[in-house]
């Protein structure tokens, strides 16, 4: 047993946030400890590490072992770099390896016995730490949680937020602790780090305790989950969709018991009511202690958790076309995110856009919307179009307004109308009342949610609405999207969202934008990988379908040149795709000393890809040409 938690209960105030918590930990488990926002789980998370003392119950860790707590906050040092900060995981290897340094110098110009026997002692001890693996195991790390070389000598004090949270979880997965204690870790983290994460924690040699909304993340990860609910914990088997089954047939057994024994209460105080006074005095006074006992160890019926009873009705009909990019890029200053985007958004498409951290998807929302200027080509909105846009920010709100305010005043709602709405996104009791700035982040994606809710546009655009939401809030999210019946354009991380709502796919790469006729899931399973489009008529998903025989000679003519044209400028990509290959594989047969292996074998993955989709494209584009010519003929 790693950890043991026993009887653990916790107030502030009035507020009793944990009545009593008992669990255990072994070693090597990836447990997952979920309930709703507010229920105690950062609490709790507390208690174990030591930050906080409970007003009842104990904490017991293994002799020896150690905890490792990624805090939602996850501050790093000031005044380190990035690396700096990083080497501090792993300084006791780094420290043996300059030691040994010193001591090679030493005995290559005058070795002694002592120096001898020094350097063969510590470089045992050096090899049982893996001292060799230290400093590529940091860069690896450190490129998987978003970081390139380039970043590596930046301050931690010009860090965003959601790097900070990326830096301190590579520390603590480098740290290797007995027991990695993470709450939110993915709230930062792309879906390339989150994926790669769920593998490192599935292999991790300790035991975790995770804290997350991000269900895909837990089904891919836990082995168990703890429930907290109502003060307490109780254990569930995984895998998390077995968790889920398991729990909902709890609580109907808990429901049904609860009934049972409420009738039989009902029943006993029906008794001594009739009876208590009359002959039957002495029956009726034994029935009122049964009765008492009873309701002494009364079993509760799970408390019904609300969620989210939202929608957003008819909307009116936009054009055919919702949204068009000719030629999209933008760039800021020698950074460029990303150039040559043709997309096109047709009426009732429900398009998922993903990429990296950085590659510039809230970017890409903003230009698409008229909200920001590209550096290259255009971008515009289709006729009869009414946007609806969610940002991950209320910087356009006037924070000091209460969310009723902003309902009546902004909306022209009613004050009862503005409630009830408020109402089904959650929004309830003196909460309206609240200025906006005291709001939980999930508090003000909901107050979005329910603006946009009354708006009803016909396009939809929601920038990482799942975050600050849990489980059960994203949940109700996914019904909502499901129900609505204009077009959607959703960026986000939450892959169960992704693959629940969508029907296309946009990913933002740094190698070319890739666009796919299907959703998340399907372009994460996809058998032959599509075009990275830098322009979407050269992807090799739904091809135009191929003129008829009714074109005019002229028309005709002028498909073929065009299609000429196409199939020409693709073969001028795959030769020069081939040749960037050529050039790699040469370097990664002869590296120079200093050459990153794990960059170089990204980039040489990235560009088989990219062959493999201009390849598709002009094998389509050839044969079309080859019919086309036909038909002139």
């Amino acid at each position: 047993m790693l950890l043991s938690v026993s009887n653990v209960a916790k107030s502030f105030g009035v507020d009793q946030i944990l009545t009593q918590v008992d669990f255990r930990l072994e070693a090597r488990e990836k447990v997952a400890l979920v309930g709703r926002n507010g229920t105690g789980k950062t609490t709790l998370l507390k208690i174990i590490t030591g930050q906080l003392e409970p007003d009842r119950g104990s904490v017991h860790l293994s002799r020896g072992a150690k905890i490792g707590y990624l805090r939602q906050e996850a501050p790093v040092a000031e005044a380190k770099t990035v690396l700096g900060e990083a080497e501090q995981a792993v300084q006791r290897q780094l420290a043996m390896r300059s030691r040994l340094t010193e001591l090679e110098a030493r005995i290559e110009r005058e070795p002694t016995q002592e120096d001898l026997d020094e350097f063969a002692l510590l470089h045992e001890h050096f090899l049982e730490a893996e001292g060799y693996s230290a400093e590529r195991d940091l860069r690896t790390v450190l490129q998987r949680m978003g970081f390139d070389e380039t970043e590596l000598e930046k301050p931690t004090s010009k860090l965003s937020g959601g790097e900070k949270t990326r830096l301190a979880i590579a520390r603590l997965l480098l740290e290797e602790p007995d027991l990695l204690i993470l709450d939110e870790p993915t709230n930062h983290l792309d879906l390339q780090a989150t994926e790669w994460l769920e593998g490192w924690i599935r292999g991790y040699h300790g035991a975790v305790l995770l804290v997350s909304h991000d269900r895909t993340f837990l089904e891919n990860t836990a082995e168990r989950v703890l429930d907290l609910r109502d003060g307490e914990v109780k254990s569930f088997p995984g895998p998390f969709e077995k968790y889920l089954r398991l729990r909902a047939e709890y609580d109907e057994r808990q429901a049904e018991v609860a009934r049972r024994q409420q009738m039989e209460i009902d029943k006993m105080d029906e008794y001594v009511r009739r009876f208590i006074n009359s002959q039957r005095t002495a029956q009726a006074r034994g029935r009122q202690k049964l009765m008492n006992r009873l309701i002494e160890s009364k079993v509760e019926a799970p408390r019904e958790q609300r969620g989210m009873k939202a929608g957003f009705g008819k909307v009116a009909r936009s054009g055919d076309i919702v949204l068009e990019a000719e030629g999209l890029g933008i760039s800021f200053g020698d950074q460029r995110l990303f150039t040559g985007l043709d997309w096109t958004v047709r009426n009732g498409e429900r398009w998922g856009v993903i990429g990296e951290n950085g590659a510039g998807k809230s970017t890409l929302v903003k230009l698409m919307l008229g909200l920001s200027q590209p550096t290259e080509g255009r971008a515009r909105l289709g006729s009869g179009v009414v946007a609806g846009y969610f940002s991950q920010d209320a910087q356009e709100w006037n924070l000091d307004q209460s969310p009723l305010d902003m309902m009546v005043y902004e909306l022209d709602l009613k004050p009862p109308d503005a409630r009830n709405l408020l109402g089904r996104f959650l929004i309830v009791g003196d909460d309206v009342f609240r200025p906006i700035r005291t709001l939980s982040g999930g508090e003000k994606n909901k107050l979005s949610l329910a603006r946009l809710a009354h708006l009803s546009p016909n396009l939809l655009v929601l920038d990482e609405p799942t975050n600050h939401l849990d489980m059960a809030s994203r949940e109700a999210l996914v019904d909502v999207l499901k129900e609505y019946k204009g077009t959607l354009v959703l960026v986000s991380h939450d892959r169960h969202l992704l693959a629940e709502v969508t029907d296309h796919t946009l990913d933002l790469r740094r190698t070319g934008p890739v666009l796919f006729g299907g959703s998340y899931t399907e372009y994460r399973n996809r058998g032959s990988r599509p075009a990275p489009a830098t322009q979407q008529k050269r992807k090799a998903v739904e091809p135009e379908p191929i003129p008829g025989p009714g074109l005019s000679p002229r028309e005709l003519s002028k498909e073929i040149q065009r299609v000429l044209k196409l199939v020409e400028e693709t073969e001028q990509d795959v030769e020069s795709t081939e040749q960037e290959i050529r050039r790699l594989e040469a370097l990664l047969s002869n590296l120079p000393p200093n050459a990153d292996v794990f960059e170089l074998t990204q980039r040489h993955q990235a560009l088989q890809e990219n062959l493999e989709g201009r390849l598709a494209v002009w094998e389509a584009q050839s044969t079309r040409l080859e019919e086309l010519r036909a038909m002139q003929s």
